[in-house]
């Protein structure tokens, strides 16, 4: 990868950053409209009576590596606020309005701690949602468990499932990500050679773990399973193990940066491989302004899409007209688990963070925005797990991320390359 490319890369990130960006100086996030005061009365408990704001937290990172996701994060929680708001708010608590903060958590796991922290012990929400990288979200729930404050997240790593009470994840795991991958490799080859490469995070070796432990059942041969250090500076050296080991199809596990280095190198050694990009920076439209066509045809795997239903075409209708883009992803999610708080806090008829866990807990729905999820159904198990959760598999075509796999599933036909 040559250096100009590099800091090419990192002059238009930079550019999209800045163009969106909230600093940290605007640390509340008021999609309300409510002013600071609103915070002083959010120490303490409320319940059914007058209308008033209701705190609700946000934990993403709009500054630092995961920031382009981040920032996309933001502006779908503030549109879903104003959805939930503009409907009448709680109509349990007398029509209180949610009331948005948003905590930058800076793409560093020393600063997600504290700042979890910081936003709980300050600003008592009734729930958080956040940070989807995996990474930062295993620590924002140890913080949130043992605050006995309920967090929901886009996060798909397994470790969330395990011995917490307070943490909810409403779509597919990683290990079930691993398996659409291995069943998606069948569509392109009967005796799918695949390559793995992935980042050293919790992201990439929880994904690559599942992808090898259920290959072998799957009828798929593993013949590269390769980690690397995440913040690539050249990825050369990554693909030229991938080409000598004679994979037909490559799972690259990485975020945004990483992909795109890994996708240029590819086209520059004019290596013919098939590519599954999975999760991660593969399936938000900033992978697709940097690589261009080399995307188009490429299969990718998601726990959300913006074709799943009706209701998530209309959430991103509004969402392209205000940002000029799909709702992607972790966004799109965003806005579903903002209405399975709503939808908690209107059971509850309160906003202690215990009424409002065990509101979430007993949630149990198939329609509207808060069953905005593959399936349409959302139930969470005693694990935090959603018992209906699965991932879709998705194709870039013309420039927009179509939902192909499974068949029930679909809103377009694959594309055979």
């Amino acid at each position: 990868m040559k250096k100009s490319e590099r800091q090419s890369i990192a002059r238009g990130a930079a550019r999209r950053s800045a163009a969106k960006k909230i600093g940290r100086r605007d640390f509340l996030v008021k999609s309300s409209g409510a002013l600071a005061a609103s915070a002083v009365a959010a120490f303490g408990i409320r319940t059914a009576a007058a209308a008033d704001t209701v705190n609700i937290g946000g934990l993403y990172p709009v500054t630092g590596s995961f920031a382009q996701i981040g920032q996309g994060c933001v502006n779908a929680a503030k549109l879903a606020v104003q959805m939930v708001n503009d409907a009448g708010g709680i109509k349990s608590l007398g029509g209180a309005k949610l009331n948005l903060i948003v905590s930058d958590v800076q793409s560093d796991p020393t600063v997600t701690r504290t700042e979890t922290d910081r936003l709980i012990s300050g600003y008592r929400p009734a729930a958080i949602h956040g940070a989807f990288a995996s990474a930062l979200t295993l620590i924002a729930s140890e913080v949130a468990e043992r605050a006995k404050t309920p967090l929901l997240t886009g996060s798909s790593s397994d470790q969330l499932n395990k011995e917490r009470h307070y943490t909810f994840t409403p779509f597919s795991r990683a290990s079930q990500f691993a398996l659409a991958q291995l069943q998606m490799s069948k569509l392109v080859s009967d005796q799918p050679k695949v390559a793995v490469i992935f980042e050293n995070t919790a992201f990439g070796t929880s994904t690559s773990n599942g992808l090898r432990e259920q290959a072998p059942g799957r009828g798929v041969e593993i013949v590269l399973f390769e980690p690397y250090s995440a913040g690539l500076s050249d990825a050369s050296p990554l693909i030229n193990k991938v080409k000598a080991s004679g994979a037909n199809m490559l799972f690259p596990v990485s975020y945004l940066n990483d992909l795109i280095l890994i996708i240029r190198a590819i086209k520059q050694v004019d290596l013919k491989i098939a590519i599954n990009g999975g999760s991660g920076g593969f399936v938000i439209p900033d992978f697709y302004r940097n690589v261009g066509n080399a995307a188009e045809g490429l299969l990718g795997v998601a726990h959300w899409n913006h074709d799943i239903n009706a209701d998530a075409q209309k959430v991103n209708a509004a969402y392209q007209k205000q940002f000029g883009e799909f709702l992607f992803e972790y966004a799109g999610g965003l806005v579903a688990q903002t209405f399975m708080i709503a939808d908690a806090l209107e059971r509850a008829a309160s906003t202690d963070p215990q009424k409002v866990r065990d509101a979430l807990a007993a949630l149990d729905v198939s329609q509207g925005y808060a069953a905005m999820c593959p399936g349409g159904k959302v139930k969470f198990g005693p694990d935090g797990k959603n018992i209906y959760a699965h991932p879709v598999g998705v194709q870039w075509q013309h420039g927009d991320l179509a939902t192909v796999f499974p068949k029930e599933d679909a809103r377009a036909q694959l594309i055979k390359a």
